[in-house]
């Protein structure tokens, strides 16, 4: 372990996925622009400028976990996904989506759960 993680810490990791799946909501719009129009190269910079600040970002909140934590973690992309998907683009949630993601996050708990007598 990498010492005690804070609540802050906690929160941090969150909005740093927070943050990378922003770039999935850019890519959408970028993906119905014409290509090589203003808007097109305007979209597809946000996207390179959304990773630039998550890849700093990761790099600074890793110091803070073991990497297996942090980046089992990054299921919660999965979540914010689906909220996008259906709040800016009208996707349906259905009981196959929540159900799906659920697992996922599950599995992740699961491997990242130390049994007695692990450090």
């Amino acid at each position: 372990m990498k010492g005690k993680i804070q609540i802050k810490d906690l929160l941090m990791l969150q909005l740093v996925f927070f943050i990378y799946s922003l770039n999935s909501v850019v890519a959408n719009f970028a993906s119905k622009q014409e290509s090589f129009g203003l808007s097109f190269f305007l979209l597809y910079g946000l996207e390179v400028a959304i990773l630039g600040v998550y890849a700093i970002l990761w790099q600074q909140i890793i110091k803070k976990f073991e990497l297996s934590i942090a980046y089992a973690n990054k299921a919660v992309v999965l979540i914010w996904a689906m909220i996008f998907g259906a709040l800016i683009f009208k996707e349906q949630i259905t009981v196959s989506k929540v159900a799906g993601i659920l697992l996922v996050i599950v599995g992740i708990v699961i491997l990242n759960s130390k049994k007695e007598g692990e450090e």
